[in-house]
């Protein structure tokens, strides 16, 4: 963590040096790219040794809702700082809030399971894992949940500028706030938060909004549909990531979050390219109902082929 949050720290620094568009902002953004998932893949796996499993799902929506409140606040705040005084004042702010968990994680004291505190299952490579039913089935359903996602993100304001009446900011709005709302209250009211049985209706929920969204002729519509997004959103992140690691010894947990971490970040990369496909076939309007497809058909047929090894985490149940 102490390692992401120094990188992030020293590209908001390097930023203040771009002069133009060429291979140093892209070395720039891989460098601060590796920094931010080392610090994300850090702060999850932390929650996973410290939290007991029950409230696992819990303790991991809670933690991602604290990755989604700055992508509802700070862009806003951010071109507004653009506007009125420039780029360098801009990355100046970005330094400030890097600082803010760094200092947080020299003053922060917790004890983390040992390696010998661990249960005795012997520790695997990421192949092993990844042939594991469970393991491969999850990796999958993380992977449709990104490409889903990432597309609504990037597309969803190029459909916005076909009407007048629409604005792409009600979607993102209702979207995050109806995922952090169910975030925090569904562990602490829900008795069933954390099964793998809600998986497939919010995949559903998902894909329904996708369709609302292919419907939409107004704001109002537009963010109706990111509240039906935001009840998958809500569920899918925490659980997936929580089910991931589920019965998995201690010396593989950060594995297999690793193997978690990777099918987020490829399914937020090809999103975006897999829908431009479609639009540029299709449009981006009647390109959601392919996109709720694509999230129905794939996640139904792994839930119900993965089976009995999403739902008991011990079982052996190598395909």
């Amino acid at each position: 963590m102490l390692a992401g949050l120094c990188m992030v720290l020293v590209a908001s620094v390097l930023y203040l040096l771009i002069r133009r568009l060429d291979w140093f902002v892209i070395l720039l953004r891989i460098f601060h790219g590796v920094g931010f998932s080392l610090f994300i893949l850090a702060a999850l796996l932390i929650v996973v040794l410290v939290v007991r499993e029950d409230l696992r799902a819990y303790a991991l929506g809670v933690v991602a809702t604290g990755f989604m409140l700055p992508l509802l606040l700070v862009p806003a705040v951010g071109e507004e700082i653009i506007k009125r005084s420039g780029f360098f004042s801009f990355f100046l702010f970005a330094f400030f809030f890097a600082a803010i968990p760094l200092i947080f994680v020299f003053l922060l004291k917790f004890k983390l399971p040992q390696e010998g505190e661990d249960d005795g299952l012997a520790s695997v490579g990421f192949i092993s894992l990844l042939r594991q039913k469970r393991m491969f089935s999850l990796f999958l359903l993380t992977f449709i949940f990104e490409v889903a996602l990432s597309a609504s993100f990037s597309f969803v304001p190029l459909l916005a500028h076909e009407g007048v009446s629409m604005r792409a900011g009600y979607f993102y709005t209702s979207l995050g706030l109806t995922a952090v709302i169910l975030r925090l209250l569904g562990g602490r009211w829900l008795r069933f938060w954390g099964s793998p049985k809600l998986l497939l209706p919010a995949f559903y929920f998902m894909c329904a909004g996708a369709v609302l969204v292919y419907l939409s002729k107004s704001s109002g519509t537009l963010a109706l549909s990111g509240v039906v997004w935001g009840l998958g959103v809500g569920v899918l992140y925490p659980h997936l990531s929580a089910l991931s690691v589920e019965g998995i010894g201690t010396k593989n947990k950060s594995k297999a979050l690793s193997l978690f971490a990777s099918s987020v970040d490829l399914g937020f990369a090809l999103g975006p390219v897999i829908f431009g496909w479609l639009s540029q076939a299709l449009g981006v309007r009647e390109a959601f109902l392919p996109l709720a497809l694509i999230i129905f058909v794939p996640s139904t047929g792994i839930i119900l082929w993965g089976g009995p090894s999403l739902v008991f985490p011990n079982k052996d149940s190598r395909s």
